[in-house]
């Protein structure tokens, strides 16, 4: 068996659950896979596996502001020199499937051709954001569905060395450069963060999985620090809503995605984005029908085509507000009921 490692810097998890999937992929392949997670403890006391044990090498980041996490980038920088042919792959997952995020692995890829390392792939993955809003549970289980089937065409392409990159152009380069004030905001607004002690349960959970190692807790409080990267983990798996995101706590979201049991929920659909989809999330059906093209020349089955369209994804404005009002209406009615 040939050896493959995934060195992952992953917020809420989405990125981490990707890089599993295509793990499983390249097992076909007769790759024995394992994942690194890159944390600040690693990053800081330089403690990860050496690239040059393994034959494959693959590195895994969510987007942020378009761009790399700070701490991805200053990782990757670490990597030793290649002592022979060392094939490199790249994947990232974000929230929206525009070009403006195509210059996002510009300097990992620097990197990697400094040390001497073959970049022969770039991905990129749709999940949903862990801030700003929520998404549809339809959505939701659309881009789970979608990763699944893409990581079969990745683990292809990757095993048979098949070149693809993702092409950026000066825009997506401009906004790469000034998306990175968000690694500067996100050291400064991690000042902020507060645990509301009315709601917390004392888990620990926060301070044990924050990947920058920037909880802690003294004299029975929490604390944070000055490394916070914005990964949103702490304010979205918290059990009890108990974490204020600081100067940004409007845009906080609660609660991590259960993607299996809406992948097994029948009566969800997930064929959110199609051509009659309204409102922002049309602008996401250019991105499907790539990818559908491209499962097909693979001989899969695009996932959306096995369902009907979303009812509420082609409702208007108007019809969506009349169903909102409905379901008030029959809320209200269930909790008077019940008293």
């Amino acid at each position: 068996m040939k050896k493959c490692i995934l060195y992952c810097f992953s917020g809420t998890g989405n990125t981490n659950r990707v890089c599993k999937m295509l793990l499983s992929e390249l097992s076909s392949y007769e790759y024995e896979g394992e994942i690194f997670d890159i944390t600040y403890d690693a990053y800081k006391r330089k403690a990860f596996p050496d690239p040059n044990d393994y034959d494959l090498i693959g590195v895994a980041y969510p987007g942020h502001a378009f761009n790399a996490p700070q701490l991805f980038n200053r990782f990757v920088k670490l990597f030793p020199k290649a002592k022979r042919e060392q094939r490199a792959f790249i994947i990232k997952c974000s929230g929206e499937p525009f070009s403006v995020n195509n210059s996002s692995s510009n300097a990992v890829k620097r990197y990697f051709r400094r040390k001497g390392y073959q970049v022969t792939y770039e991905k990129h993955y749709l999940m949903p954001y862990n801030i700003m809003f929520r998404y549809p549970p339809g959505l939701a289980k659309q881009m789970y569905l979608y990763s699944q089937q893409m990581a079969k065409v990745s683990a292809k392409k990757i095993a048979s060395g098949e070149r693809e990159f993702l092409h950026g152009n000066p825009f997506s380069a401009i906004m790469c450069f000034l998306g990175k004030i968000e690694w500067f905001g996100a050291w400064f607004n991690g000042l902020f963060y507060k645990v509301n002690d009315r709601k917390c349960t004392d888990c620990g959970m926060c301070a044990k999985n924050c990947p920058a190692q920037n909880i802690t807790k003294k004299n029975g409080r929490y604390h944070f620090g000055i490394h916070c990267t914005l990964c949103c983990r702490c304010t979205m798996h918290c059990p009890k809503d108990a974490i204020s995101m600081g100067l940004l706590n409007c845009l906080r979201v609660n609660g991590a995605y259960e993607f299996e049991k809406l992948a097994e929920d029948e009566a969800v659909s997930g064929n959110y984005v199609n051509e009659r989809t309204v409102g922002y999330y049309k602008k996401f059906h250019p991105y499907y029908t790539k990818i559908d093209r491209e499962l097909i020349s693979c001989g899969l089955v695009p996932p959306r085509s096995l369902f009907a369209p979303d009812e509420y994804a082609v409702m208007s404005k108007k019809q969506r507000k009349a169903l909102k009002r409905q379901r008030k209406i029959a809320e209200k009615k269930r909790t008077g009921k019940s008293r």
